[in-house]
């Protein structure tokens, strides 16, 4: 029996969003084998209602599963970090280039982290981390962490041990001014998702570690009352953060994107 519904909602730590759409959707409606659509400069992903201006170029098949990575990053992050948590950069000296060798490195890094951590009694290391590919080339991680009690001198001492021969550094940053700290760490994505690497084909474009939490998903009809009422609790006296409506690739209508951030209701 199919599952209809009027709006998608996630809720991802302190963000609130909601997909209302035109047209009644259906769980288990087959998806156009193409999901992005330009219209302009703008580039349309319709599995996730999420929009990416683009300058004339068109995604292919790896563009469109980075933007869903995107998403799920975004998500991640705003379920599990917040203001408390900590924004670390970890680099390599040498002009590192080959990600399959700067990825044995990483889990190494994590590796010796997490045993420190058991050494102390204190539960793994939670962490999203992201790929960027500086202009020169070199491998970038950007990772946001829980990182209390733990020494910026010990973290450079095992990056150093981590990457034996490359060398590198480490560089951690409070995150205390930040309200979305999703957007915050996919924005080292965006060259990757304008120009795609070919280093990470056949690769994740990020990593994470186990038992995350997992953010809120869930639709609503308008035919049931109390989904009407879920929904309309959900904007009584809300400020909306961002908004956007654009047409939907499966039926045809609209759907109109609502962004709330309750950390900026005040």
């Amino acid at each position: 029996m199919a599952i209809l519904y009027d709006v998608k909602v996630y809720v991802s730590g302190n963000v609130i969003e909601i997909y209302r759409y035109s047209e009644t959707r259906s769980i288990g409606y087959s998806r156009a084998e193409k999901s992005v659509k330009q219209e302009g400069k703008r580039i349309i992903d319709f599995e996730t209602g999420e929009i990416i201006t683009e300058d004339g170029t068109k995604l292919d098949s790896r563009g469109r599963s980075n933007i869903r990575a995107r998403n799920n990053i975004r998500r991640l992050t705003l379920q599990n970090f917040n203001k408390g948590s900590k924004f670390m950069t970890l680099t390599f000296k040498e002009n590192l280039q080959d990600l399959t060798e700067a990825n044995k490195c990483f889990k190494a890094f994590i590796r010796l982290v997490n045993k420190e951590l058991h050494k102390k009694g204190q539960e793994k290391l939670k962490y999203v981390a992201v790929v960027e590919f500086q202009k020169r080339g070199a491998i970038h991680y950007h990772v946001m962490c829980d990182l209390s009690g733990y020494s910026a001198k010990k973290l450079w001492e095992q990056w150093f041990n981590a990457t034996g021969e490359y060398g590198g550094g480490v560089d951690i940053k409070k995150v205390h001014h930040i309200d979305n700290v999703g957007a915050y760490i996919i924005k080292y994505l965006e060259k990757d998702l304008k120009k795609v690497d070919e280093r990470l084909l056949g690769k994740k474009v990020y990593q994470t570690s186990q038992g995350l939490d997992k953010p809120k998903e869930f639709g609503l009809s308008f035919r049931k009352e109390k989904d009407q009422q879920i929904y309309n609790d959900l904007l009584k006296g809300k400020k909306i953060t961002y908004q956007s409506r654009y047409e939907d690739k499966h039926t045809g209508g609209t759907v109109d994107y609502l962004e709330i951030n309750l950390a900026r209701q005040a």
